[in-house]
């Protein structure tokens, strides 16, 4: 005795709800990944930054807090003199360092001076991009300071 029509129906609906629940669940975990990924790069970019105005609020002066915020930028990154493009490195991070001590420590006369051009934010997100184009990776990967961890609400 052949199932009724009625039955393959049902089935195929069935089915064809499994199918898009699975692929719910696929997009889903994909884009929660992404995200977490994002939410770990942010994190790790505002400690970077955090660590970096530590360490140039410890020196009014503007080359030694510099210096010290590449000592600190780089030591976290496990850069080190004996890598190839250190130097280049150092080169590129330091006008983030100095747009940090200048804000920390602005100049007498800077009042309103100070532009939109000082965005510290702006200035590393540049430096990241050099970065991966010149070193074919992200910077904040290599930070492996621990993000706060995220739990989900809901299991998918």
């Amino acid at each position: 005795m052949m199932p009724p029509d009625f039955l393959d129906q049902l089935r195929m609906a069935a089915e064809e709800l499994a199918r898009e629940e699975s692929e719910y669940r696929r997009e889903s975990r994909l884009r929660l990944e992404g995200l977490g990924a994002e939410r770990t790069r942010a994190f790790r970019r505002y400690n970077l930054v955090k660590d970096m105005t530590a360490a140039a609020a410890e020196h009014a002066a503007p080359g030694d807090g510099i210096q010290a915020q590449l000592a600190v930028a780089v030591a976290e990154a496990g850069w080190s003199e004996a890598r190839t493009g250190f130097a280049e490195l150092r080169e590129r991070l330091s006008p983030v360092a100095a747009l940090i001590h200048e804000r920390l420590h602005p100049p007498a006369t800077a009042g309103a001076a100070t532009s939109a051009a000082s965005d510290v934010p702006s200035a590393l997100a540049g430096f990241e991009a050099w970065y991966r184009e010149r070193f074919g990776q992200d910077f904040l990967d290599l930070l492996g300071r621990p993000s706060p961890s995220f739990q989900a609400l809901v299991d998918f």
